[in-house]
Protein backbone atom coordinates (compact mmCIF):
# COMPACT_ATOMS: atom_id res chain seq x y z
CA UNK A 1 0.00 0.00 0.00
CA UNK A 2 1.26 3.49 -0.69
CA UNK A 3 1.47 5.01 3.06
CA UNK A 4 0.52 7.78 3.96
CA UNK A 5 2.58 9.06 7.39
CA UNK A 6 0.51 11.88 8.25
CA UNK A 7 -2.68 9.74 8.50
CA UNK A 8 -1.33 7.02 10.33
CA UNK A 9 0.59 9.68 13.55
CA UNK A 10 3.78 8.40 12.26
CA UNK A 11 5.19 11.98 10.94
CA UNK A 12 8.97 13.18 12.40
CA UNK A 13 8.53 16.10 14.80
CA UNK A 14 8.32 18.68 11.92
CA UNK A 15 5.73 17.24 10.03
CA UNK A 16 2.94 19.47 12.06
CA UNK A 17 4.79 22.72 11.93
CA UNK A 18 1.99 24.39 10.43
CA UNK A 19 -0.99 23.66 8.09
CA UNK A 20 0.52 24.27 4.72
CA UNK A 21 2.60 20.90 5.13
CA UNK A 22 -0.60 19.35 4.94
CA UNK A 23 -1.66 20.90 1.50
CA UNK A 24 1.67 20.09 0.23
CA UNK A 25 1.50 16.23 1.90
CA UNK A 26 -1.84 16.17 0.18
CA UNK A 27 -0.33 17.32 -3.03
CA UNK A 28 2.53 14.77 -3.08
CA UNK A 29 -0.26 11.98 -3.03
CA UNK A 30 -0.90 13.56 -6.41
CA UNK A 31 2.20 12.04 -7.78
CA UNK A 32 0.95 12.24 -11.51
CA UNK A 33 -0.61 15.67 -11.19
CA UNK A 34 1.10 18.09 -13.38
CA UNK A 35 1.82 14.63 -15.74
CA UNK A 36 -1.71 14.04 -16.23
CA UNK A 37 -2.70 18.13 -16.66
CA UNK A 38 -0.18 18.62 -19.37
CA UNK A 39 -1.44 15.29 -21.26
CA UNK A 40 -4.85 16.43 -21.25
CA UNK A 41 -4.34 19.84 -22.43
CA UNK A 42 -2.34 18.19 -25.16
CA UNK A 43 0.71 19.20 -24.02
CA UNK A 44 4.21 16.91 -23.92
CA UNK A 45 4.99 16.06 -19.82
CA UNK A 46 8.68 14.34 -18.37
CA UNK A 47 9.09 11.94 -15.67
CA UNK A 48 12.15 11.67 -14.32
CA UNK A 49 13.57 8.74 -13.13
CA UNK A 50 16.52 8.69 -10.56
CA UNK A 51 17.85 5.28 -9.31
CA UNK A 52 20.36 2.80 -9.73
CA UNK A 53 20.32 -0.89 -11.36
CA UNK A 54 16.69 -1.71 -10.24
CA UNK A 55 15.89 1.01 -12.66
CA UNK A 56 18.65 1.66 -15.05
CA UNK A 57 17.31 0.91 -19.06
CA UNK A 58 19.41 -0.11 -21.76
CA UNK A 59 21.90 2.30 -23.01
CA UNK A 60 21.68 1.11 -26.70
CA UNK A 61 23.93 -1.79 -27.07
CA UNK A 62 25.14 -1.96 -23.50
CA UNK A 63 23.41 -5.10 -22.81
CA UNK A 64 21.61 -4.01 -20.17
CA UNK A 65 18.17 -5.71 -19.32
CA UNK A 66 14.86 -3.47 -20.10
CA UNK A 67 13.77 -2.84 -16.33
CA UNK A 68 10.55 -1.76 -15.34
CA UNK A 69 10.56 1.84 -15.89
CA UNK A 70 10.55 1.03 -19.78
CA UNK A 71 8.03 -1.81 -19.09
CA UNK A 72 5.63 0.51 -17.20
CA UNK A 73 5.48 2.63 -20.44
CA UNK A 74 4.76 -0.34 -22.00
CA UNK A 75 2.10 -1.30 -20.02
CA UNK A 76 0.69 2.64 -20.36
CA UNK A 77 0.35 2.41 -23.94
CA UNK A 78 -1.20 -1.31 -24.05
CA UNK A 79 -3.47 -0.88 -21.55
CA UNK A 80 -4.89 2.62 -23.11
CA UNK A 81 -3.79 4.59 -20.12
CA UNK A 82 -2.00 7.04 -22.00
CA UNK A 83 -4.11 8.92 -24.44
CA UNK A 84 -3.52 7.82 -27.90
CA UNK A 85 -2.50 11.43 -28.92
CA UNK A 86 0.90 11.03 -27.29
CA UNK A 87 4.00 9.25 -28.16
CA UNK A 88 6.40 7.81 -25.81
CA UNK A 89 10.08 8.24 -25.42
CA UNK A 90 12.88 6.70 -23.22
CA UNK A 91 16.03 8.85 -23.13
CA UNK A 92 19.04 7.13 -21.06
CA UNK A 93 21.82 8.47 -19.22
CA UNK A 94 25.14 7.39 -20.43
CA UNK A 95 27.47 7.95 -17.31
CA UNK A 96 30.39 5.78 -19.03
CA UNK A 97 30.73 7.56 -22.66
CA UNK A 98 28.69 10.52 -23.59
CA UNK A 99 27.72 11.66 -19.48
CA UNK A 100 24.58 12.82 -21.13
CA UNK A 101 21.08 11.55 -21.98
CA UNK A 102 20.49 9.48 -25.46
CA UNK A 103 17.43 8.34 -26.85
CA UNK A 104 16.68 4.58 -25.88
CA UNK A 105 14.23 3.93 -27.66
CA UNK A 106 10.33 5.52 -29.04
CA UNK A 107 7.58 2.90 -27.88
CA UNK A 108 5.25 4.94 -29.86
CA UNK A 109 4.77 8.19 -32.38
CA UNK A 110 1.91 9.31 -33.21
CA UNK A 111 4.00 12.19 -35.91
CA UNK A 112 1.95 15.46 -34.04
CA UNK A 113 5.20 16.28 -31.72
CA UNK A 114 3.12 15.45 -28.15
CA UNK A 115 5.23 12.76 -26.32
CA UNK A 116 5.41 11.11 -22.68
CA UNK A 117 9.07 11.41 -22.10
CA UNK A 118 10.66 9.10 -19.84
CA UNK A 119 14.48 10.27 -18.43
CA UNK A 120 16.31 7.72 -16.64
CA UNK A 121 19.44 9.02 -14.30
CA UNK A 122 20.31 5.47 -13.45
CA UNK A 123 23.30 3.95 -12.68
CA UNK A 124 24.49 0.22 -11.80
CA UNK A 125 25.43 0.27 -8.01
CA UNK A 126 24.57 3.88 -7.52
CA UNK A 127 23.03 6.12 -4.57
CA UNK A 128 21.94 9.61 -4.70
CA UNK A 129 24.81 11.14 -3.48
CA UNK A 130 26.19 9.82 -7.18
CA UNK A 131 24.06 12.42 -9.36
CA UNK A 132 24.17 14.96 -6.86
CA UNK A 133 27.83 15.59 -7.16
CA UNK A 134 29.57 16.03 -11.04
CA UNK A 135 26.49 14.87 -13.23
CA UNK A 136 23.80 17.08 -10.95
CA UNK A 137 23.81 19.93 -13.95
CA UNK A 138 24.08 17.43 -16.65
CA UNK A 139 21.41 14.91 -15.81
CA UNK A 140 19.11 15.77 -13.03
CA UNK A 141 18.99 19.84 -13.65
CA UNK A 142 19.04 19.42 -17.41
CA UNK A 143 15.45 17.55 -17.12
CA UNK A 144 12.29 19.83 -16.72
CA UNK A 145 10.77 17.40 -14.96
CA UNK A 146 6.57 17.44 -14.02
CA UNK A 147 6.69 14.19 -11.77
CA UNK A 148 10.26 12.49 -10.18
CA UNK A 149 10.10 8.86 -9.33
CA UNK A 150 13.14 7.55 -6.76
CA UNK A 151 14.25 4.10 -6.94
CA UNK A 152 17.35 4.05 -4.38
CA UNK A 153 18.03 2.55 -0.64
CA UNK A 154 19.20 -0.32 -1.68
CA UNK A 155 22.99 0.75 -1.88
CA UNK A 156 22.89 2.99 1.16
CA UNK A 157 22.12 0.31 3.90
CA UNK A 158 25.19 0.80 6.05
CA UNK A 159 25.16 4.65 6.30
CA UNK A 160 24.61 6.39 9.78
CA UNK A 161 23.34 9.89 8.01
CA UNK A 162 20.43 8.23 6.58
CA UNK A 163 17.81 10.81 7.09
CA UNK A 164 20.47 13.06 6.09
CA UNK A 165 21.49 11.67 2.80
CA UNK A 166 17.62 11.39 1.39
CA UNK A 167 16.86 14.52 1.94
CA UNK A 168 20.42 16.35 0.67
CA UNK A 169 18.52 14.15 -2.28
CA UNK A 170 15.26 15.90 -2.07
CA UNK A 171 16.15 19.06 -1.29
CA UNK A 172 19.36 19.68 -4.26
CA UNK A 173 16.99 18.46 -6.69
CA UNK A 174 14.14 21.21 -5.83
CA UNK A 175 16.73 23.79 -6.14
CA UNK A 176 15.94 23.09 -9.93
CA UNK A 177 12.42 21.74 -9.58
CA UNK A 178 10.28 23.12 -6.61
CA UNK A 179 7.13 22.25 -8.42
CA UNK A 180 7.43 18.60 -9.50
CA UNK A 181 6.08 16.07 -7.24
CA UNK A 182 8.35 13.44 -5.52
CA UNK A 183 7.63 9.44 -5.10
CA UNK A 184 10.12 7.62 -3.58
CA UNK A 185 9.57 3.94 -3.40
CA UNK A 186 10.91 1.61 -0.47
CA UNK A 187 12.21 -0.92 -3.44
CA UNK A 188 12.42 -4.92 -2.74
CA UNK A 189 13.82 -6.55 0.12
CA UNK A 190 17.33 -8.63 -0.78
CA UNK A 191 16.93 -12.05 -0.45
CA UNK A 192 19.37 -13.26 1.62
CA UNK A 193 18.96 -10.03 4.70
CA UNK A 194 17.13 -6.93 5.81
CA UNK A 195 19.37 -4.07 5.15
CA UNK A 196 16.57 -1.82 4.07
CA UNK A 197 14.35 -3.07 6.85
CA UNK A 198 17.04 -2.08 9.24
CA UNK A 199 18.22 1.09 8.13
CA UNK A 200 17.50 3.19 5.15
CA UNK A 201 13.66 1.70 4.66
CA UNK A 202 12.48 3.02 8.30
CA UNK A 203 14.28 6.11 7.87
CA UNK A 204 12.23 7.09 4.58
CA UNK A 205 9.14 6.00 5.90
CA UNK A 206 9.87 7.81 9.06
CA UNK A 207 10.00 11.21 7.16
CA UNK A 208 8.17 11.23 4.19
CA UNK A 209 5.58 13.34 5.14
CA UNK A 210 7.42 16.13 6.59
CA UNK A 211 9.24 15.92 3.54
CA UNK A 212 6.27 16.45 1.36
CA UNK A 213 6.94 13.45 -0.70
CA UNK A 214 4.80 10.14 -1.31
CA UNK A 215 6.36 6.93 -0.88
CA UNK A 216 5.14 3.28 -1.28
CA UNK A 217 5.91 0.25 0.26
CA UNK A 218 3.90 -2.12 -1.62
CA UNK A 219 6.75 -4.13 -3.57
CA UNK A 220 8.37 -4.26 -0.33
CA UNK A 221 5.60 -6.09 1.05
CA UNK A 222 4.84 -8.16 -2.05
CA UNK A 223 8.05 -9.40 -1.90
CA UNK A 224 7.77 -10.42 2.23
CA UNK A 225 4.44 -11.62 1.32
CA UNK A 226 5.59 -14.26 -1.21
CA UNK A 227 8.19 -15.65 1.01
CA UNK A 228 11.40 -13.83 -1.56
CA UNK A 229 11.44 -16.74 -4.36
CA UNK A 230 13.39 -16.87 -6.84
CA UNK A 231 11.56 -16.00 -9.17
CA UNK A 232 11.20 -12.60 -8.26
CA UNK A 233 15.08 -12.12 -8.47
CA UNK A 234 17.35 -12.36 -11.71
CA UNK A 235 19.41 -15.29 -10.05
CA UNK A 236 21.65 -12.85 -7.45
CA UNK A 237 19.68 -12.03 -4.98
CA UNK A 238 19.37 -8.39 -5.65
CA UNK A 239 17.92 -7.42 -8.64
CA UNK A 240 14.44 -7.91 -9.69
CA UNK A 241 13.45 -10.38 -12.00
CA UNK A 242 12.57 -8.56 -16.02
CA UNK A 243 9.59 -10.76 -15.89
CA UNK A 244 7.61 -11.50 -12.45
CA UNK A 245 9.56 -9.23 -10.38
CA UNK A 246 9.52 -6.18 -12.80
CA UNK A 247 6.08 -6.56 -13.29
CA UNK A 248 4.68 -6.06 -9.65
CA UNK A 249 6.50 -2.45 -9.76
CA UNK A 250 4.71 -1.99 -12.97
CA UNK A 251 1.73 -2.54 -11.46
CA UNK A 252 2.33 -0.23 -8.53
CA UNK A 253 3.04 2.21 -10.60
CA UNK A 254 -0.12 1.89 -12.55
CA UNK A 255 -1.60 2.11 -9.33
CA UNK A 256 -0.03 5.57 -9.44
CA UNK A 257 -1.46 6.97 -12.29
CA UNK A 258 -4.85 5.40 -12.08
CA UNK A 259 -5.04 7.38 -8.38
CA UNK A 260 -3.57 10.85 -9.83
CA UNK A 261 -6.25 13.52 -11.26
CA UNK A 262 -4.47 16.85 -13.09
CA UNK A 263 -3.40 19.24 -11.12
CA UNK A 264 -1.51 22.58 -10.88
CA UNK A 265 1.49 21.70 -9.35
CA UNK A 266 2.48 23.50 -5.15
CA UNK A 267 6.23 24.86 -5.14
CA UNK A 268 8.21 23.45 -2.52
CA UNK A 269 10.76 25.89 -1.82
CA UNK A 270 14.46 24.33 -0.85
CA UNK A 271 15.67 25.40 2.41
CA UNK A 272 19.11 25.13 1.21
CA UNK A 273 18.73 28.30 -0.41
CA UNK A 274 17.25 30.44 2.26
CA UNK A 275 18.62 33.77 2.08
CA UNK A 276 21.15 35.15 4.42
CA UNK A 277 18.97 37.08 6.47
CA UNK A 278 16.90 33.70 8.16
CA UNK A 279 19.37 31.50 8.93
CA UNK A 280 21.50 30.82 11.82
CA UNK A 281 25.57 31.36 10.36
CA UNK A 282 26.34 34.53 9.69
CA UNK A 283 28.37 34.52 6.27
CA UNK A 284 27.51 31.40 5.47
CA UNK A 285 28.09 31.61 1.50
CA UNK A 286 31.87 33.61 2.34
CA UNK A 287 31.22 36.44 0.52
CA UNK A 288 33.13 38.68 3.48
CA UNK A 289 36.50 37.70 3.65
CA UNK A 290 39.32 40.38 4.67
CA UNK A 291 42.11 37.78 5.18
CA UNK A 292 41.89 35.30 2.00
CA UNK A 293 44.93 33.13 3.09
CA UNK A 294 42.76 32.70 6.81
CA UNK A 295 39.40 31.42 7.17
CA UNK A 296 36.27 33.82 5.87
CA UNK A 297 35.37 36.21 8.60
CA UNK A 298 33.12 35.05 11.23
CA UNK A 299 35.00 31.54 10.99
CA UNK A 300 37.98 30.60 13.54
CA UNK A 301 39.85 27.57 13.11
CA UNK A 302 39.99 24.94 15.60
CA UNK A 303 41.50 20.80 16.25
CA UNK A 304 44.55 19.57 17.31
CA UNK A 305 45.93 19.33 13.57
CA UNK A 306 46.40 21.75 11.02
CA UNK A 307 44.47 22.67 8.44
CA UNK A 308 45.64 25.22 5.01
CA UNK A 309 42.79 27.49 3.86
CA UNK A 310 42.44 29.35 1.08
CA UNK A 311 39.71 31.48 -1.27
CA UNK A 312 39.55 29.04 -3.82
CA UNK A 313 38.86 30.73 -7.43
CA UNK A 314 38.75 27.58 -9.41
CA UNK A 315 35.98 25.34 -8.20
CA UNK A 316 32.35 27.19 -6.81
CA UNK A 317 29.15 26.17 -7.19
CA UNK A 318 27.74 29.79 -7.73
CA UNK A 319 28.61 31.73 -10.73
CA UNK A 320 27.93 35.13 -9.18
CA UNK A 321 29.78 34.65 -6.12
CA UNK A 322 33.25 33.02 -8.42
CA UNK A 323 34.79 31.48 -5.04
CA UNK A 324 35.16 28.81 -2.26
CA UNK A 325 36.70 28.37 1.09
CA UNK A 326 39.59 25.76 0.09
CA UNK A 327 40.92 23.61 3.27
CA UNK A 328 43.77 20.64 3.52
CA UNK A 329 43.97 19.34 6.94
CA UNK A 330 47.21 17.76 8.26
CA UNK A 331 48.86 16.53 10.74
CA UNK A 332 48.18 14.19 13.56
CA UNK A 333 44.32 14.42 14.15
CA UNK A 334 41.54 16.66 13.07
CA UNK A 335 41.22 20.57 11.83
CA UNK A 336 38.40 22.37 11.13
CA UNK A 337 36.87 25.63 11.01
CA UNK A 338 33.37 26.38 12.65
CA UNK A 339 30.92 28.98 13.69
CA UNK A 340 29.06 29.57 17.00
CA UNK A 341 25.79 30.84 17.23
CA UNK A 342 25.13 34.31 18.94
CA UNK A 343 23.98 33.80 22.44
CA UNK A 344 20.84 35.71 21.57
CA UNK A 345 20.03 33.05 18.51
CA UNK A 346 20.78 29.94 20.62
CA UNK A 347 18.52 30.96 23.08
CA UNK A 348 15.48 31.61 21.19
CA UNK A 349 16.72 27.42 19.83
CA UNK A 350 16.06 26.30 22.98
CA UNK A 351 13.99 22.99 23.02
CA UNK A 352 13.40 23.46 19.27
CA UNK A 353 15.23 21.73 16.14
CA UNK A 354 17.74 23.03 13.55
CA UNK A 355 19.14 21.48 10.45
CA UNK A 356 22.55 21.91 8.91
CA UNK A 357 24.07 21.33 5.43
CA UNK A 358 26.97 22.28 3.09
CA UNK A 359 27.73 21.95 -0.25
CA UNK A 360 31.08 20.18 -0.93
CA UNK A 361 33.38 19.29 -3.27
CA UNK A 362 35.92 16.91 -2.27
CA UNK A 363 39.14 16.03 -3.92
CA UNK A 364 39.47 12.25 -5.40
CA UNK A 365 41.60 9.48 -4.54
CA UNK A 366 44.04 9.82 -1.83
CA UNK A 367 43.96 7.90 1.64
CA UNK A 368 41.00 9.32 3.48
CA UNK A 369 37.46 9.13 3.24
CA UNK A 370 36.40 11.75 5.86
CA UNK A 371 36.96 14.77 3.55
CA UNK A 372 34.49 17.54 4.18
CA UNK A 373 32.28 16.47 6.97
CA UNK A 374 29.89 18.69 8.39
CA UNK A 375 28.92 18.33 11.94
CA UNK A 376 27.09 20.26 14.58
CA UNK A 377 28.12 20.76 18.09
CA UNK A 378 26.51 21.17 21.13
CA UNK A 379 27.66 21.67 24.88
CA UNK A 380 24.60 20.85 27.49
CA UNK A 381 24.80 19.51 30.82
CA UNK A 382 21.83 17.03 29.71
CA UNK A 383 23.60 15.76 26.95
CA UNK A 384 26.88 15.22 29.28
CA UNK A 385 29.05 18.20 28.14
CA UNK A 386 30.33 19.14 24.81
CA UNK A 387 29.21 16.43 22.05
CA UNK A 388 29.03 16.21 18.04
CA UNK A 389 25.17 15.29 18.17
CA UNK A 390 25.35 14.88 14.60
CA UNK A 391 27.92 14.49 11.95
CA UNK A 392 28.12 13.81 7.95
CA UNK A 393 28.31 10.22 7.18
CA UNK A 394 31.78 8.83 7.53
CA UNK A 395 31.86 6.67 4.16
CA UNK A 396 31.67 9.79 2.05
CA UNK A 397 33.11 9.46 -1.63
CA UNK A 398 35.42 11.95 -3.30
CA UNK A 399 33.63 13.06 -5.91
CA UNK A 400 34.40 15.43 -8.85
CA UNK A 401 31.34 18.48 -9.07
CA UNK A 402 29.55 20.17 -5.67
CA UNK A 403 27.25 18.51 -4.06
CA UNK A 404 24.50 19.10 -0.59
CA UNK A 405 25.54 17.20 2.40
CA UNK A 406 22.50 17.92 5.31
CA UNK A 407 22.68 16.58 8.64
CA UNK A 408 18.93 14.89 9.91
CA UNK A 409 17.61 17.50 12.17
CA UNK A 410 18.52 17.77 15.72
CA UNK A 411 16.11 19.07 18.96
CA UNK A 412 18.74 21.80 20.68
CA UNK A 413 18.22 20.95 24.44
CA UNK A 414 16.65 23.23 27.14
CA UNK A 415 19.84 23.87 29.14
CA UNK A 416 21.78 24.55 25.75
CA UNK A 417 24.82 26.85 26.14
CA UNK A 418 27.11 26.86 22.88
CA UNK A 419 26.00 25.79 19.66
CA UNK A 420 28.43 25.41 16.95
CA UNK A 421 28.69 24.48 13.26
CA UNK A 422 31.80 22.69 12.31
CA UNK A 423 33.22 21.66 8.88
CA UNK A 424 36.10 19.60 8.61
CA UNK A 425 38.94 19.99 6.11
CA UNK A 426 39.23 16.37 6.90
CA UNK A 427 37.97 14.42 10.02
CA UNK A 428 40.38 11.33 9.97
CA UNK A 429 42.78 11.13 13.22
CA UNK A 430 45.53 11.22 10.07
CA UNK A 431 44.52 13.34 7.21
CA UNK A 432 45.36 13.21 3.79
CA UNK A 433 47.52 16.16 3.30
CA UNK A 434 47.85 15.88 -0.35
CA UNK A 435 44.04 16.36 -0.80
CA UNK A 436 41.66 19.11 -0.22
CA UNK A 437 37.65 19.79 0.48
CA UNK A 438 36.27 22.68 -1.29
CA UNK A 439 33.04 24.32 0.44
CA UNK A 440 30.88 26.81 -1.26
CA UNK A 441 28.16 27.47 1.08
CA UNK A 442 27.37 26.20 4.58
CA UNK A 443 23.71 26.49 6.41
CA UNK A 444 22.33 25.97 9.55
CA UNK A 445 18.13 26.54 9.94
CA UNK A 446 15.75 26.80 12.39
CA UNK A 447 13.03 23.81 12.17
CA UNK A 448 13.12 20.51 10.22
CA UNK A 449 13.73 20.62 6.63
CA UNK A 450 12.08 21.51 4.09
CA UNK A 451 10.41 24.49 4.42
CA UNK A 452 6.17 24.89 3.95
CA UNK A 453 4.98 24.60 0.67
CA UNK A 454 4.37 28.06 -0.59
CA UNK A 455 0.56 28.49 -1.67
Amino acid sequence: MAVDMAARGMASPGAKRDWAAGVGIGFAANWLASVKRKLALLQSATILVWGDSTTRNSVPADGTPRRYPAQWADSLIASGRLPATHGVRIFVYDSLSSQKYVLAETLRDPGNGLWLDIYQASVSGSIPRYFMHAYFLRALAAVPADALFIGHGINMASFTNIAGEMLAAIEQFRTVNPMAPILWTTQHPLQANTNGETSWRPALLRNAAAWGIAVDDTVYQAYLDAGKPNSLYNGDGIHESTGTGCALYVDMLNKWWDASSPGVGIARPPSLLLPADQQLIVNGDFQTWTNTGAAPDGWTVGGAGTVAISKDTTYYANPRKPFSCKMIGSGAAESYIEQQVPAALRNYLLGRWVTGAARVWRDKGGSSNFLGRLCLVVTAASIGGTKNVKIADANITQTDGFGWTVLEPYQIPDDATIVRLRMFADSSTAPDGTKACYVDQVSLVPGVMPRPYSL
